[in-house]
């Protein structure tokens, strides 16, 4: 995770479009960029019943899936470049 800025990626069912987003490292606007396209797929026909995001954590990403968990959102965190390979058993789910 970086401190300047976060570039976020999605896969909206009943959306054509795959957007990116770069934001500025804020985790409430994380959360209603999430909740922006949850709606785009519930405009789409689609209703989604659980919203998933993986990242790499780096350094000391580890709070902000904490922090999502704590708001609805399942979230994985995998250790950063420099760590290794981020086999499964080095990442976090919930």
């Amino acid at each position: 995770m970086s401190q300047s800025s976060w570039l976020v990626a999605a896969i909206i069912p009943g959306v054509e479009r795959q957007p990116v987003k770069k934001l500025a490292p804020d985790e409430a606007g994380l959360l209603q960029l999430l909740h922006r396209w949850r709606d785009e797929a519930k405009k789409a026909g689609r209703n989604i019943n659980r919203i998933a995001v993986a990242f790499e954590a780096g350094r000391d990403g580890f709070w902000l899936a904490r922090w999502l968990r704590g708001h609805g959102i399942e979230a994985g965190a995998c250790p950063g470049e420099g760590r290794g390979d981020p086999s499964e058993q080095h990442c976090r789910f919930a």
